[in-house]
């Protein structure tokens, strides 16, 4: 005979065991989600206190690099310097990004500067390695980068008065003073070009000796007078001027500059950085070259009367844009290289206006040739001036370069 009252009494036993294991099961599973929130927490306030930290090291590694930019132009005298300019370019940890050392509560970060030992171009490759720390100390992140010094004119510097792709008109009482040692010891040469030159005009060469100011002809030591050949070749009665020259460079931007022409933003990122970008010419004055030695211009260059743009000391690399270099003032002068620069990202194409008694000292550089120049203008191959546009212990004769793939955050 069943036994009804047992059966019901198993029954509640059963559901009794079933809703602990459940309510167990239902703890264990609130213990673990608030375990993971926490954990997630964790994760979210340590990767808040990490980017804090790694925007920290990256304000630092940017603060460093332009300190050591200071120290370069305000210390550099050569090889023997990089002591000194390494030296007060470590920044102290605790600083902030104004160079001001943090308080409590406020990220800060600490840099060191090592020479590593490498050489690009003669020139030594800087390690800068960041630390950056959160505002409560207990986040950190490291980045760091190399850098080398480059220098503006990584080519060649200009060995003639004038290097133009093209053919080379002269007109007018145009004088060029060549360089004496142009072609080797001895070996005068004026003009360099790939095209024709056409010596018309009262236009002549000479030696410096025979030049005696601006708005004079070349008077005494005269290499070469115009008297309307047209050169296609070599002619030793112009002995100077070396027309049509198989062994003209084929890039002269990468010639100067040593930056093939299609990566001519390299170039121009130098004159961006030091601020040296504009549109024209009228604010460039005798001290343009003084910090930096380039310009870009991205307008015309209207020169005015009298306008003298760079100095011997301080000479400047002009690089006219695809834009007109227009020096029809009386009396202006350039102390360094206009270089007329044939943009490949356009269709435009620089030009050159050269007339009245205006003069350029160093070298004329040009990517398209040019016709008659008119009036009583002067190029004077000065070679005290272009080896200020090449001196290695000149710090204007630098830029700042980042090593590619150097920038680590680990």
């Amino acid at each position: 005979m069943n036994n009804p009252i047992k059966t019901q009494s198993q029954q509640g036993m059963a559901t009794l065991i079933v809703s602990i294991v459940v309510l167990i099961i239902i703890t264990l599973m609130i213990f673990f989600a608030a375990k993971v929130g926490i954990f997630d927490l964790r994760m979210a306030a340590n990767e808040a206190r990490y980017k804090e930290a790694f925007a920290a090291a990256d304000a630092g590694l940017d603060f460093a690099i332009q300190k050591f930019d200071d120290q370069f132009t305000s210390n550099f005298s050569g090889t023997a310097s990089w002591a000194t300019i390494i030296s007060n370019s470590q920044v102290a940890n605790g600083t902030k990004a104004d160079g001001t050392s943090a308080g409590a509560g406020e990220p800060s970060f600490g840099v060191t500067v090592t020479d590593t030992g490498a050489l690009i171009g003669g020139v030594t490759v800087f390690h800068f390695q960041s630390t950056g720390m959160s505002a409560d100390g207990s986040g950190t992140a490291t980045v760091q980068r190399e850098i080398t010094m480059s220098k503006i004119l990584g080519g060649s510097s200009p060995e003639v008065s004038i290097l133009m792709s093209g053919g080379v008109g002269t007109g007018g009482n145009f004088n060029i003073v060549a360089n004496p040692n142009g072609a080797g010891n001895g070996i005068p040469v004026s003009i360099w070009t790939n095209g024709n030159v056409d010596m018309g005009g009262s236009s002549s060469t000479c030696q410096s000796a025979g030049f005696t100011g601006n708005n004079a002809q070349c008077n005494s030591e005269l290499i070469s007078d115009g008297d309307g050949t047209n050169l296609s070749s070599y002619n030793p009665i112009f002995p100077d001027v070396l027309p049509n020259d198989p062994n003209f460079p084929d890039d002269i931007f990468q010639y100067m500059f040593g930056v093939v022409r299609n990566d001519w933003e390299t170039i121009y990122s130098m004159a961006n950085s030091n601020h040296q970008v504009a549109s024209g010419c009228s604010g460039l004055d005798n001290t343009s070259g003084q910090k930096f030695r380039l310009w870009w211009i991205t307008g015309d260059c209207n020169m005015a009367s009298n306008q003298i743009i760079g100095s011997q000391n301080d000479p400047v690399i002009l690089v006219v844009d695809d834009h007109q270099l227009d020096m029809g003032g009386a009396g202006a002068q350039i102390h360094g290289i206009p270089f007329l620069f044939d943009n490949p990202s356009n269709a435009a194409t620089p030009s050159g206006d050269f007339q009245g008694s205006t003069a350029i000292y160093g070298a004329l550089v040009s990517d398209v040739g040019g016709t008659a120049m008119n009036g009583s203008y002067s190029v004077v191959y000065d070679p005290t001036l272009l080896g200020n546009l090449t001196s290695p212990n000149e710090s204007s004769n630098y830029a700042i370069g980042y090593i590619p793939g150097s920038w680590r955050d680990f």
